[in-house]
């Protein structure tokens, strides 16, 4: 009985602990917009796209390899709009940042992509904290990029009528090119601007290299992507940067 009572004991003072440095988060979320560009160098001689090469050479013998990708404008990688939501968590002063992202394929736009991003990261506040620059570099894990797959293939289809054609051919399903998911290096720098007296909202933009380091054993195909987006952030609770700033300063400065 002593026993139990100690265990509890042990895990209320844990909790309590635990509860006390809840003060101590940063917690803020952003709504993102904006272009990137996928380079997942697959190939294609491996994928689908093999039979429907197999089909027109049956018609046309003379149709080389080469000349099928160049017929349809094939690459290995493309430009998507992206948008979506991102939460940051940060604790104290220290620099390490971890992320939530759901944003839109970087694949097709139609399609979800969710992600867990942690690594060294730091705000930086200048010219009386209304601009900040910020960076992140870590380690990314895509827990599933729904449109990563025969998206990808038809997406990087340059010719629009066979793009259409084969989206109809090959469809949405299955997992043509390997795992929709995979582990990823990311590095991020920003720029923002603070927009009211309490440090609340801000404005800014974010560009990004993401480096697909998942075993090619697993998956050939990559998912290494890089872009710009524009993001609206709000803190949700965290200690500002500087008091708020309830006046304008007649001086030019933002602090009250």
């Amino acid at each position: 009985m002593q026993k139990k009572y100690a265990v509890l004991v042990a895990v209320l003072l844990v909790a309590h602990a635990a509860f006390a440095q809840l003060k101590y988060l940063h917690l803020n979320a952003s709504v993102n917009g904006g272009y990137s560009q996928l380079v997942h160098k697959t190939d294609f001689q491996s994928t689908p796209l093999e039979a429907l090469y197999d089909f027109i050479q049956k018609v046309n013998p003379d149709l080389t390899w080469d000349q099928f990708l160049e017929a349809y404008e094939i690459k290995d990688r493309f430009w998507q709009p992206r948008m979506g939501f991102t939460a940051q968590l940060t604790y104290r002063e220290w620099p390490i940042k971890v992320i939530g992202e759901a944003m839109t394929s970087s694949s097709a736009y139609t399609r979800a992509s969710y992600a867990v991003t942690m690594g060294l990261g730091k705000d930086f506040y200048i010219s009386d904290s209304t601009w900040y620059f910020s960076f992140l570099g870590g380690y990314k894990y895509v827990i599933r990029d729904f449109g990563f797959g025969s998206n990808t293939i038809v997406n990087s289809v340059g010719d629009r009528e066979s793009r259409e054609d084969l989206a109809q051919f090959f469809g949405p399903k299955g997992d043509p090119i390997g795992r929709p998911s995979g582990d990823m290096f990311s590095f991020h720098v920003g720029f923002a601007r603070t927009l009211d007296w309490y440090y609340r909202w801000s404005v800014g933009i974010d560009a990004f290299y993401e480096l697909d380091l998942t075993d090619k054993l697993v998956r050939n195909s990559r998912m290494t992507t890089y872009g710009a987006q524009i993001f609206v952030r709000y803190k949700f609770f965290g200690k500002n940067v500087e008091p708020n700033r309830y006046f304008p300063n007649p001086g030019g400065g933002r602090r009250h």
